[in-house]
Order: structure tokens, then C-alpha cells, then sequence
């Protein structure tokens, strides 16, 4: 995989597990931890390996992954986002909003908004909401600028907490469903430390993502060294 795929690979893979840091939270202001994620597609296993930290002011996130390889991204709150490679000091920046940190469960938790895991901010509308024993069932309807893509979000919470959704593409075909789960205390919120989401492509084909995450941390107990870790000013950027 060459250095610019790579970097929307990366990218993408954070956008599908950055939910780790999905809380609203008054107490916890920083938070890191491990996460370990595999990925099986027609039987055959990938593993991703990184440390994770976050900062809610500003959002900044500093990921480092050791496996596959080993390198770094950065994004924050504005879009701005940069992936560092150590081995050949190598470094590519972007500036786009779809890499903010606002764009993901990060965001939306932090700012209260686990009731639609800020579907309504992106444009979506619940059409129905039903109830079923413990379980609330909500389907969120896509704005016209996403419909060509998305149709509708199928969400499911178990109390506060969302334990499931199902995303309906343009023609009508399940394109991915996530599933949340283990959830556990930390500080005053509570999360998931596992979640399993499955892509698919087309009727036969599809991804399994299972990841973990382990030694989680908060406020002065995270890892520092990585939340403040900056780039080289000697990286050579590449285009």
C-alpha cells in the first residue's frame, strides 16, 4: 500500500473507530488507551494495533499505530490532519473538514448529542420511534444532499446508551451495521470498550471489524508523551 493510500485507509479506519471516545462527560477532560482491531474479509485477518489520546478542548487526537505500521496521525477540531511516518520522516497534511474531530462520535458525545450520535446535526430527521421492551428504535431519514449515498440510520439504545445501528444506502441495500457493546464506568461516563461493525459491499462481500480497548486512562493518569507529541519540523512533506 503505497503512502496515499495509506492515508485514506488510516482515515477511514478512524472514522469507524473513533467512538471510543463517545461520552458526555463534565469530569473527564483528556483520555487514552489501547486498541487493538481486526478486520476478516473472505477469511483472511488484518490486525491494527495504536495508542489513542484525546483532548476535549479543541479535540486534538494523536493516534500512533504499530501494526501494521508504525506512524502517527493528528487531527483536531478544524480538520486539520497529519499523518507521520518515523521510519522515513515523512509527513502528509490535509485541511478538510471531514477529518475533524467534530465529524465523529468524539464530538457528538462529548456535546450531549448520544441520543442521535449527532445524526440530527448532520441533517437527519427522525421519521419514527418505537419501543420495545428495554430497547428504544429510532430511523433517521437522510438530508437530500446525502441521499444518492445514505437513505436511512436504523438506531437502537438500551437505555442511554446506543447499542446499535444499521445504515441503509441510496438503493435501498444494507451498507453497514455497527454494534456497541462491554459497555464500562469511566469517570462519570459511560462507553463502550468493544465494537463490531460490518461492512458490506455487496450481497457476498463484507468486512468484519472487531475492536478492543484496553487501559483506559483519564486526565492526569493518560499518557501525555503521546497527546503532545508534534511532528519533526525536518518531516519532508509529501503531496
Amino acid at each position: 500500500m503505497n503512502q496515499k493510500n495509506r492515508f485514506y485507509f488510516v482515515l477511514g479506519l478512524m472514522s469507524i473507530l473513533s467512538f471510543a471516545f463517545s461520552f458526555s462527560s463534565n469530569t473527564v477532560k483528556k483520555i487514552s488507551m489501547l486498541m487493538v482491531a481486526r478486520s476478516n474479509k473472505n477469511g483472511k485477518t488484518a490486525t491494527i494495533k495504536s495508542e489513542i489520546a484525546y483532548q476535549v478542548a479543541g479535540g486534538r487526537m494523536v493516534s500512533h499505530f504499530t501494526q501494521p505500521n508504525n506512524q502517527y496521525i493528528i487531527n483536531n477540531a478544524k480538520g486539520e490532519v497529519s499523518i507521520y511516518d518515523p521510519a522515513k520522516n515523512t509527513v502528509i497534511q490535509q485541511v478538510n473538514y471531514i477529518f475533524s474531530t467534530e465529524t465523529t462520535q468524539f464530538y457528538y458525545f462529548l456535546n450531549n448529542q448520544k441520543s442521535d450520535l449527532g445524526l440530527r446535526n448532520m441533517g437527519f430527521t427522525n421519521k419514527a420511534t418505537k419501543f420495545e421492551k428495554n430497547l428504544i428504535i429510532s430511523t433517521w431519514i437522510a438530508p437530500a444532499k446525502l441521499s444518492k449515498s445514505i437513505r436511512s440510520v436504523e438506531l437502537v439504545h438500551n437505555g442511554g446508551n446506543p447499542i446499535y445501528t444499521k445504515y441503509i444506502d441510496g438503493e435501498g441495500k444494507v451498507m453497514k451495521k455497527v454494534y456497541y457493546y462491554n459497555f464500562q464506568k469511566v469517570g462519570d461516563i459511560e462507553f463502550p470498550l468493544a465494537v463490531t461493525q460490518i461492512d458490506f459491499f455487496t450481497a457476498k462481500d463484507s468486512v468484519i471489524t472487531k475492536t478492543s480497548y484496553t487501559d483506559v486512562k483519564i486526565n492526569e493518569a493518560i499518557n501525555n508523551e503521546l497527546l503532545n507529541f508534534t511532528i519533526p519540523l525536518n518531516a519532508k512533506a509529501l503531496k
